[in-house]
């Protein structure tokens, strides 16, 4: 997994990580339904989070508020095979359906680090 989260992580812009997914993935967008589902706004399709591998997430917290917590998260739909990123609260901020479409999305520790948190700062 991957998580970009280095100390100087709450100076990075939200919308400079959500470009290099852009840059890297494509333009789509996503949101976050209840029970865990997602919708693609290409397609207006939902699915559900679990179906998403958050391997390579990017936490960023708020330079003036580390309560500003916010993950981005890369995402393909898989109805119409657009691709982007899902912007989700985490912490306190998060709404229950962003905290349950986190805790659903499938997550795996790093090579060689067994029995550590796969998303250090983020509960489960």
């Amino acid at each position: 997994m991957t998580t970009d989260s280095n100390p100087s992580a709450g100076d990075t812009p939200l919308s400079s990580v959500t470009n290099t997914i852009d840059d890297e993935h494509g333009t789509g967008q996503f949101g976050v339904l209840e029970h865990a589902e997602l919708r693609c706004f290409t397609c207006r399709e939902t699915f559900p989070a679990s179906t998403v591998p958050a391997d390579r997430l990017t936490r960023l917290e708020g330079a003036s508020d580390p309560s500003d917590m916010v993950v981005v998260i890369p995402v393909t739909c898989p109805h119409c095979s657009t691709s982007g990123s899902l912007v989700l609260n985490y912490g306190a901020e998060a709404s229950v359906d962003e905290a349950d479409a986190l805790d659903a999305m499938e997550r795996r520790p790093e090579v060689g680090t067994p029995g550590t948190n796969p998303t250090p700062g983020i509960q489960h």
